[in-house]
Order: C-alpha cells, then sequence, then structure tokens
C-alpha cells in the first residue's frame, strides 16, 4: 500500500513538470472607426424649398457622395504558460461553474479570467506566472453609406418648358440660389405671356460639364398674376433726386438678424453700384475697415470712396414687417426726402430657416430699381 501511494506521487511530481504554452487574449478588444474612403457617384439632385408666398423657390444642388466608414477591432494576444497538475482539478471543480454563469449573467461584460483560469485548472492545467506578448490581431469590417452634400460650380437655367429661350442664368453658390417667380416673367419676353397667365411649366437645370439633373415647377395661373404685380421695376433717372444720397431709416419689427442681414446688404449694394450711401454705426466700421483696405495701395484711386464725409441723404428707405398676410413679408420703400414722393416699393417673404435669401432676393431687387440710378459716390 505504502509502495502504490510513493508511485502515485512520483507519477505526479514528473507530470507536474510538464508545461505547454496556450495562446489566449491579453484584454477586452479595441474599437475604432474612421472614414477609409470618400468618392463622388456624379448623381446630382436639386433640393427646393417653396418660399411661403409661394412666388419663389430656394435651391440647393446636391451630389451623392458614397463614404466607405472601417470599423478596425485589435485584440491583443499572448502566450500564457500551463503546467500539468492533477491537484487543480479540486479548485477547478469550483471556479470553472462560477466563472461560466457569472459570465453568462453578465452577458459577457465582467472579467473571464474566472472561467478561463477555472476551467483550465478542471482541465489539470494550472497557469503559471509570467506571459509572452503575440502580435495583436485585427479584424476591419467595411460600411458603405451614401449621403448627399452641396456642390459648389455651374449654373442654374430657367425657361418655361418647350421653350428654347432662357428666362434666367445663375452661378451656383455653396449656401443657396434663389429663384423668384416676379423676377423670371419680368425676364420673359416671349410672345406666349398671356397664354400663361392661365398655368404654366418652369424647367430648372443644373449644368456642370456633362452632368446635368433638371427639376419641374408647377405654376399656377394666381401665382403668375401675383408674379406680374410684384414685379419691381426700375426707377428712372430723372426721379432720382441729385445728388443722390441713400440712407436707411426705421425698420420696424425686423428681428436683430434680419435688420442686420438687411442693412449689410444695402450697404454692399450701393458700395458696388458708387452710389453714396449714409450707414449707422455698424456698418460705418465695416465701411472704414473696407477704406483702410483701399488706402493700402491695393486698391486704384478711381475705385476707393471717400473718407470723412457724411452728407445729408435725399433718399430715405424705410421698412416694416407685415404679419397680416398669409406668409409674413418685408416691405421696403424708396422715398425721396426733398418731394416726399415713393419711387419704389420692395416686397420679400421672409423665410425662416436662413437669412442668406433674403440677402440674395434684396440684392437683386436693388439690383433692377437701381438700374438708372446717378452714380455718386460720397466724395464727389
Amino acid at each position: 500500500m505504502t509502495a502504490s501511494r510513493s508511485f502515485l506521487l512520483l507519477i505526479s511530481l514528473v507530470l507536474a513538470g510538464c508545461a505547454e504554452l496556450i495562446p489566449e487574449v491579453a484584454g477586452p478588444p479595441q474599437t475604432r472607426t474612421f472614414e477609409f474612403d470618400r468618392h463622388p457617384t456624379g448623381h446630382y439632385r436639386i433640393r427646393t424649398e417653396v418660399h411661403p408666398d409661394h412666388l419663389g423657390w430656394t435651391l440647393a444642388i446636391e451630389q451623392a457622395t458614397v463614404i466607405t466608414t472601417a470599423i478596425q477591432t485589435e485584440t491583443q494576444q499572448q502566450y500564457r504558460r500551463y503546467a500539468f497538475s492533477p491537484l487543480s482539478i479540486v479548485p477547478g471543480l469550483f471556479q470553472c461553474p462560477y466563472g461560466v454563469i457569472t459570465y453568462a449573467l453578465t452577458l459577457g461584460h465582467a472579467s473571464d479570467e474566472p472561467m478561463r483560469y477555472g476551467c483550465r485548472r478542471f482541465l489539470l492545467h494550472e497557469p503559471l506566472q509570467g506571459t509572452i506578448s503575440l502580435p495583436n490581431t485585427s479584424h476591419r469590417t467595411l460600411e458603405l453609406t451614401e449621403q448627399w452634400e452641396p456642390v459648389k460650380g455651374g449654373v442654374i437655367e430657367v425657361k418655361w418648358e418647350g421653350q428654347a429661350g432662357l428666362l434666367a442664368s445663375y452661378p451656383i453658390s455653396v449656401r443657396a440660389t434663389v429663384l423668384r417667380l416676379a423676377h423670371l416673367v419680368r425676364n420673359d419676353q416671349g410672345p406666349l405671356i398671356s397664354e400663361r397667365m392661365q398655368t404654366g411649366r418652369l424647367e430648372v437645370s443644373y449644368r456642370q460639364g456633362p452632368h446635368t439633373a433638371t427639376t419641374i415647377f408647377e405654376v399656377s395661373g394666381k401665382q403668375l398674376t401675383k408674379a406680374h404685380k410684384s414685379v419691381t421695376h426700375s426707377i428712372p433717372a430723372k426721379r432720382w433726386p441729385d445728388p443722390l444720397v441713400v440712407q436707411v431709416g426705421m425698420l420696424q419689427g425686423f428681428p436683430p438678424v434680419l435688420e442686420e442681414v438687411t442693412k449689410a446688404a444695402f450697404a454692399s449694394h450701393f458700395l458696388q453700384t458708387q452710389i453714396c450711401f449714409i450707414a449707422d454705426d455698424p456698418i460705418k466700421a465695416r465701411i472704414a475697415e473696407e477704406q483702410r483696405f483701399q488706402l493700402s495701395g491695393r486698391v486704384h484711386d478711381s475705385q476707393q470712396i471717400a473718407l470723412g464725409r457724411w452728407i445729408p441723404a435725399t433718399v430715405l428707405i424705410t421698412g416694416h414687417l407685415e404679419t397680416t398676410q398669409t406668409a409674413p413679408e418685408l416691405i421696403l420703400q424708396v422715398s425721396s426726402i426733398p418731394s416726399g414722393e415713393v419711387l419704389g416699393t420692395i416686397r420679400l417673404p421672409v423665410i425662416p430657416t436662413t437669412a442668406v435669401p433674403i440677402a440674395s432676393m434684396l440684392d437683386e431687387d436693388l439690383r433692377l430699381l437701381t438700374t438708372h440710378a446717378p452714380k455718386t459716390p460720397c466724395g464727389s
């Protein structure tokens, strides 16, 4: 009996010296997501937003872009040395079931070490101290998504469906392009105007190189009639006072952002058209900055505006926000101060989503209104 026990002990001691290296995970996997590739597909679309008064549209040209997103998971691997040990089965009987149950109940969020080491002990493998690092294993998956992105460049062409003549052609802005029906019917010199007062279909096409996109706008007779009534006409040269000096008066009911955008549009237009404009303090600061640029020597003398002369105004622009209609409107009146005569009126819809179309529409109407206005720089 004693000999048998000694033999078993000897066998255990011999077998306990047998060890092996087993690969295992060294920690939780690390996942990172990054953009792998992005390329346009060449497909374009015209996204439209109807103005509240239904007499215009804001257009945005978008191009389909395929984005490849990579999801890469890296797992750190290592070798751990295990020694054969028959006595390890005793703690393994408790650790292995405990580790499996804990790992399952926590849906894998708990550490897997009790399960991993306990089950190894159950298989007569005792973990030893020390590990050997292995290269990380990587797994990458690619996901393709398509999204529409704004396009800069190209032109928008507008005409009546089936007609050859263009009503308008606009370069594309990265923000938005505004179409106003009043501007289009003003440019319509075709012989079928009376027929189109009943109905019409506007064909709007985007072109950039070989790429095109087209959409159709249905225009009712009521819209055409209202658009004809709201057309902004040029003020004849003889009706403008001499000298022509413009000042902005009260803009009643304008939200602060809309008031700032409107005044900035006035300042920009009259500065570009060389018409003397008396600005308030914030606009004066912008003009002073422009003048400092002019005096730097990079602008020819003939293109500079005069410094330090703020002369009395002869034309006053006032405005108010009309909210009694179906859609709120911005109404601006251009009046002669010497005679008190109203020279012209501009009516524009208020688009709540962005102030950019307001500036664009106002610039277009001001350009039409002041076509025949005399050039009167403040220094003259």
